[in-house]
């Protein structure tokens, strides 16, 4: 997450993710030993930000760290359908149905019912497999989706976050397993 507050911080100095790409880079902002660790990052952070309205990024810069957690997870669904069809399916289904956990059993199995509607699935390796879960997991953990023994969270959006969500799109509210003004989980 740290990574993603510093290129949100240099993206205000000119609102152009180019030129804040290569500040970042030529500034070595991220702290790195080695130029192509900076550029894995940026390859990675700068296209979850850019699918943050404007609105929703300055929000991030300016919010306290959960908010920002959440903001960030948000950039996470939006940008990686697999992640957030394993969150809807999976994870927000089991907390709608009482279940409290989630782990790599059902993870697996979300993996072969994907592998049926996309065979390219089925080509990943093993290795693969394991290191793209486990980042999962980590993800789900540092948003506080989920616990570091995989309990899920019944995670609470501040009415900033909420609203922005509920404004641009309702749908994406399923990303976090959350409750509504009633203390109902949806």
């Amino acid at each position: 997450m740290l990574e993603s507050k510093v290129i949100a911080k240099a993206y205000t100095s000119s609102n152009d993710w180019s030129e804040t790409r290569d500040l970042v880079i030529r500034e070595n902002l991220l702290q790195v030993r080695v130029i192509s660790s900076a550029k894995r990052m940026i390859r990675e952070v700068i296209p979850r930000l850019r699918l943050l309205s404007e609105k929703e990024l300055s929000l991030f810069r300016t919010s306290a760290d959960q908010d920002q957690r959440h903001l960030l997870w948000l950039a996470i669904c939006r940008r990686h359908a697999f992640i957030a069809d394993f969150y809807v399916q999976v994870v927000h289904e089991r907390y709608l149905s009482l279940k409290e956990k989630v782990g790599t059993d059902e993870f697996n199995l979300f993996w072969e019912h994907k592998a049926v509607d996309h065979p390219e699935v089925d080509r990943i390796s093993d290795l693969t497999k394991i290191k793209l879960r486990s980042v999962l997991f980590k993800m789900m953990r540092e948003a506080g989706l989920i616990t570091k023994d995989n309990y899920i969270n019944t995670v609470m959006l501040s009415p900033l976050v909420q609203n922005m969500i509920l404004m641009n799109n309702p749908n994406e509210i399923r990303w976090f397993t959350t409750i509504d003004n009633k203390g109902r989980r949806v």
